[in-house]
C-alpha cells in the first residue's frame, strides 16, 4: 500500500527539478490523492446512504480526473495537471449542483467556504515568480465564487426565510468565508516569499562552500607538490652527502694504506740521513728517495683524479 501511495505522490519526479518545483509536483500529486480518497467516501454516502446518485455521478467525475493527477505529471504536462486539480472539482461540485439544480440549503455555507479554502491553493501548486498569472486566474475564479455562490443559489432555490435573512447578513454570513480567503492566501505569499530568500541565501552559501572547497583543494594540492618537491629536494641532498662520505672514507682509505706506505719510507731514508757525512752515502740515499716520491706523486694524483670525479658527479646530480 505505501508503496503504491509513494509511486502515486512522486509521479513526474526527476532528478533534474529544482527543490521548489519538486514539492509543488508532489504536493498537486499528495493533493489529488486526498480529494480522491475524500470523493470515494462521500462517493460510498451517497449511493448507500442519502441515495442521491446524481451527487455520487459528479464524485465519480472528480475522483477520475483526480487519477489523471499523477499520469499527466508523469507526462510532464505539469501546467495542466494543476489546471485540472484547480479548475474541474470545484466546477463540477459547485457549479454542476447549480446548473442541474440538485443542491440543499446547507450547500449555502460549505459552497463559500469552499470557494475560500481553494483560493490560497495556486500559490501552493504555481510558482508565484513563473506562473503568476495562473495564480492571478484561479485565485480570482475561487474569489468569484466565494462572493457570489450564495446569489447564484438564491437565484436558482427557494430556500426558507430563515436562510434568506442569513444570507443577506455580510457580517455574520459573508465576511467568514472572506477573511478565511484573504488569510489563507496573504499567509501564504508571506510564506512563499521568505522562503524563496532563504533559498536564495542558501544557495549563495552553498555556491560560496563550493568555491571555499575548490580553493582548499587547489591549496592542497599545491602543498602536496611541494612536500613532492622537497621529498626530492631531500634525496638529491642525501645523495650529495652520501657521495661526499663516500669520497671522505676512499680518501681516508687512501690516506691509510697507499699514502703512509711511501710517506714512511721516505722519512725513514731522510731520518738515516741525519746520522750520516758520508756523501756518497747520502747520494745514495737521496737515490733511494725518487721510487716512493713516484709513488707518493701518483698516489697523489689518483687522490685527486678521485675527487674531480666526485665533483662532476655532484654536479650532474644537481
Amino acid at each position: 500500500m505505501l508503496k503504491y501511495i509513494q509511486y502515486w505522490t512522486n509521479a513526474g519526479l526527476h532528478s533534474e527539478m529544482e527543490d521548489d518545483e519538486k514539492r509543488k509536483v508532489f504536493l498537486t500529486n499528495a493533493l489529488s490523492l486526498f480529494l480522491a480518497v475524500v470523493m470515494l467516501l462521500v462517493w460510498m454516502n451517497d449511493v448507500f446512504n442519502t441515495e442521491n446518485y446524481l451527487a455520487a455521478y459528479r464524485r465519480t467525475g472528480v475522483f477520475i480526473i483526480m487519477l489523471l493527477i499523477p499520469l499527466l505529471n508523469h507526462k510532464k504536462l505539469y501546467k495542466l495537471s494543476k489546471s485540472l486539480f484547480l479548475f474541474f472539482p470545484g466546477f463540477i461540485l459547485l457549479g454542476v449542483p447549480i446548473i442541474i439544480g440538485d443542491f440543499f440549503p446547507g450547500q449555502f455555507i460549505w459552497f463559500q467556504y469552499a470557494g475560500a479554502v481553494f483560493c490560497s491553493i495556486p500559490i501552493i501548486l504555481f510558482d508565484y515568480k513563473k506562473e503568476k498569472i495562473y495564480i492571478a486566474l484561479f485565485f480570482i475564479y475561487y474569489l468569484l465564487v466565494t462572493l457570489f455562490i450564495d446569489k447564484v443559489l438564491l437565484y436558482y432555490s427557494d430556500p426558507p426565510e430563515a436562510l434568506k435573512e442569513l444570507v443577506t447578513n455580510f457580517s455574520d454570513f459573508k465576511l467568514p468565508p472572506l477573511f478565511v480567503a484573504f488569510f489563507s492566501t496573504t499567509t501564504l505569499l508571506w510564506y512563499n516569499r521568505t522562503n524563496s530568500k532563504y533559498e536564495k541565501r542558501l544557495k549563495q552559501t552553498n555556491i560560496e562552500l563550493n568555491e571555499t572547497q575548490w580553493e582548499l583543494i587547489a591549496k592542497n594540492e599545491e602543498y602536496e607538490a611541494i612536500n613532492r618537491n622537497l621529498e626530492a629536494l631531500v634525496k638529491e641532498r642525501t645523495k650529495v652527502i652520501d657521495s661526499k662520505n663516500r669520497q671522505i672514507i676512499d680518501y681516508a682509505n687512501i690516506n691509510a694504506h697507499k699514502v703512509r706506505g711511501p710517506l714512511a719510507r721516505i722519512m725513514g731514508l731522510i731520518n738515516i740521513s741525519d746520522y750520516s757525512d758520508d756523501p756518497n752515502e747520502l747520494k745514495s740515499l737521496f737515490e733511494k728517495l725518487r721510487p716512493p716520491s713516484q709513488e707518493l706523486n701518483i698516489i697523489i694524483d689518483e687522490i685527486n683524479k678521485t675527487l674531480e670525479e666526485g665533483e662532476s658527479d655532484n654536479k650532474e646530480e644537481g
